[in-house]
């Protein structure tokens, strides 16, 4: 056969795969569509043994198909079943939506041998049938983990007011759990822990992969000395258990008292004399006074000062004496006068007011003593003179 008669022999074949070439893809393109379909996010997981695993499936199929579902590859001794709306089901339709969502439910048994095992799950309907294997591998420890954390581990503040922590509980786990809740703090202190927006619950209960928000609260005692605390608080279900630490850091209260030993409020003195009077300056708070200083208000004309005028520290519950001196002016008639004793630091400060009562000096008294002796002389005097006349 020549050349030209060999190429014109192959024309009508090349013509013909052409058009083969070009009905292949027609034909698939013409392959009915909207068949049922199964699809996942999750094809393979990591489990323990003994683990209740679930993998979210959504079914695709035209509005008003019913599919018919299996699940026909199951490893030995283990347990598989398809649930949907809190049922275990094997057949549905898909009504106004096109996709459906369900969940496969696959038991793991607790004596499995570690290794690599398949589930499969069938759906038939719209004219197709579609398939997913699911893998789950066995291992010790892989089933996930559950974490408390807190926003801010370490508050601090006054003993009088109340501490409150954010946590977040996370559970990492393959299903839901439900925590129960519990905090302990020093002993004498209040201390509760609680789901967020909530005021008396005592568990929540977390999805799988999800978290929930703790609040802890924290109320110390107000005569708590000044440091650091630890608070322990822990969410236990399921089998696991997180907790976290909190630092509760007191800096004390600060209150100051001043006061008269034996509670008088009231003193003797006299005009132009020195008259000392014992005081006390009390830590009534949780934290140390330091720089205590210590002052008077007196009449105009009066002194009053103090031995010691000031004191370094003064540690919670002790008290430090000192010593008052009132000098009355001189010219100061008999009557009452008040006096404002004062205490203070800078962040406290307290005050108490005592009566001076000016009495007639002695000297005075004597002086008037002289002066009538002297007057009864001088009447007797003129007695005698004039009473023989």
């Amino acid at each position: 056969m020549s050349t030209r008669a060999f190429r014109v022999a192959l024309i009508p074949l090349a013509t013909i795969f052409m058009v083969l070439g070009m009905a292949l893809p027609l034909a698939a393109q013409e392959t009915p569509q909207g068949g049922v379909s199964l699809v996942t996010p999750y094809l393979g997981v990591a489990v323990e043994p003994g683990d209740t695993t679930s993998f979210p499936l959504q079914v695709n199929a035209p509005a008003g198909e019913v599919v018919e579902l299996a699940v026909d590859t199951v490893p030995e001794g283990w347990t598989a079943r398809l649930r949907g709306g809190g049922f275990v089901v094997d057949r549905i339709m898909i009504s106004e939506q096109t996709e459906l969502d369900l969940e496969a439910e696959v038991t793991v048994p607790p004596d499995v041998t570690e290794g690599t095992y398949q589930v499969g799950v069938t759906a038939s309907g719209a004219g197709s049938t579609d398939r997913l294997d699911l893998t789950l591998t066995v291992a010790e420890a892989v089933g996930g983990s559950v974490t408390l954390d807190a926003e801010f581990p370490a508050l601090r503040g006054p003993s009088d007011v109340q501490f409150s922590y954010t946590l977040e509980l996370t559970n990492n786990t393959g299903e839901e759990v439900q925590f129960g809740l519990q905090a302990q703090g020093p002993e004498g202190w209040q201390v509760s822990a609680r789901p967020s927006g909530e005021t008396r619950a005592a568990s929540v209960t977390v999805a799988a992969g999800a978290s929930e928000q703790i609040t802890v609260e924290v109320d110390p005692p107000d005569s708590v000395p000044a440091g650091q605390y630890q608070v322990l608080v822990q969410a236990a279900g399921g089998g696991n258990t997180a907790s976290a630490e909190l630092t509760t850091e007191v800096t004390g209260t600060f209150d100051i008292g001043i006061v008269l030993p034996d509670e008088r409020l009231n003193v003797d003195v006299q005009a132009g004399a020195a008259t000392e009077v014992p005081l006390l300056v009390v830590n009534e708070g949780s934290a140390p006074l330091a720089g205590v200083s210590i002052g008077a208000t007196p009449p105009s004309g009066w002194e009053v000062s103090f031995n010691p005028s000031s004191v370094d520290v003064i540690e919670p519950g002790a008290s430090a004496e000192v010593t008052a001196v009132i000098t009355p002016s001189s010219e100061a008639i008999v009557g009452d006068y008040r006096i404002t004793m004062r205490a203070n630091v800078p962040e406290a400060e307290d005050s108490v007011e005592v009566r001076a009562t000016v009495e007639t000096s002695a000297l005075w008294g004597a002086v008037g003593i002289v002066i009538i002796v002297g007057a009864l002389a001088a009447l007797a005097m003129v007695f005698r003179r004039f009473g023989r006349r």
